[in-house]
């Protein structure tokens, strides 16, 4: 019997979209399509040794010996599903993202502090993309075949240290900006700041601290007490010179900015499951428009 080893990647793939794609296709295509995306993606990462784990729902979770092996894996997906539909006219978009480190088996299966980073990595990834974290591709190869450029930092529960995040560039007409394998730092926008107002309490967030989990959930940055809000209900983040607000609920986190002065005309904007970049100032409402909001669910933000 081989020995299993003792550090690996853990790498996580998923169909973007899935549940958008049941809406609009029906449950019987849809489905069809998300399980054809699996055996694709399952086959090119077997091609470049990877060993599947499971499936759950619309996911795979996939393990590797060699990083290495894992970027040329991922590049590979992202570039199959780029230019082939999966079933007729129908294209899918995948998120991939993976960590590797140390690991402990139980009856051969993967589990520990590497698995859960590799799986908060791919929940932060963004459709039609490869993100990791930068110590797992500090001894890969230089290819003509990708490129990295910073992605963001995250903080990640028990970690003292935030993770920093590389997107690995699969596309080269989208290869702008990009981050050499032997360069160490991060562009960071210099005195971005946002400050939120919250039920008479005010804080500062920077660059420093690049996310900021807002919900139900005791364990949030800020916690909102009612019924309308998720325990884990959305997220600031800073990337790439801006605030983006990323939404994970069910009832959706909605947005209205002002102009100039006053505030802009019309209703606020519904986020669902998906992300936007902040401007200038205005007031995020949790899971209601901001136009009915009570106090308990306006959030207002400024940024500068």
């Amino acid at each position: 019997m081989s020995t299993l080893p003792d550090h690996i990647v853990i790498f996580f793939a998923d169909v973007s979209g899935s549940t958008q794609m049941y809406e609009r296709l029906g449950d019987t295509t849809a489905h069809d399509c998300i399980s054809r995306s699996l055996q694709r993606i399952i086959q090119h990462a077997t091609q470049h040794h990877g060993r599947l784990i499971e499936t759950i729902g619309d996911e795979a979770m996939i393990t590797f010996a060699r990083p290495a092996d894992a970027v040329h894996a991922a590049c590979e997906i992202q570039r199959h599903f780029a230019r082939e539909p999966v079933q007729g006219q129908h294209y899918v978009k995948v998120r991939i993202g993976f960590h590797f480190g140390p690991i402990e088996y139980d009856d051969g299966h993967p589990f520990g502090d590497t698995v859960n980073v590799a799986a908060r990595v791919a929940a932060l990834c963004e459709a039609g993309r490869i993100i990791a974290t930068q110590n797992s591709l500090t001894e890969c190869p230089r290819s003509d075949e990708y490129q990295l450029r910073p992605y963001q930092r995250t903080r990640v529960k028990g970690k003292s240290e935030p993770l920093v995040l590389e997107e690995i560039v699969w596309d080269n007409e989208d290869a702008t900006s990009l981050f050499n394998f032997t360069q160490n730092t991060m562009i960071k926008a210099a005195g971005l700041m946002m400050d939120l107002s919250y039920m008479g309490n005010r804080v500062s967030l920077t660059t420093e601290r690049p996310t900021y989990v807002i919900g139900r959930g005791t364990d949030c940055d800020l916690i909102i007490e009612s019924a309308l809000a998720s325990r884990k209900h959305c997220r600031l983040e800073f990337r790439w010179g801006e605030v983006y607000l990323v939404d994970h609920s069910t009832n959706g986190t909605y947005v209205r900015t002002e102009v100039g002065k006053r505030e802009s005309d019309g209703i606020s904007a519904r986020l669902h499951r998906r992300d936007m970049p902040l401007k200038g100032k205005g007031k995020i409402s949790i899971g209601t428009p901001v136009e009915s909001a009570i106090e308990v669910c306006q959030v207002e933000f400024e940024i500068y």
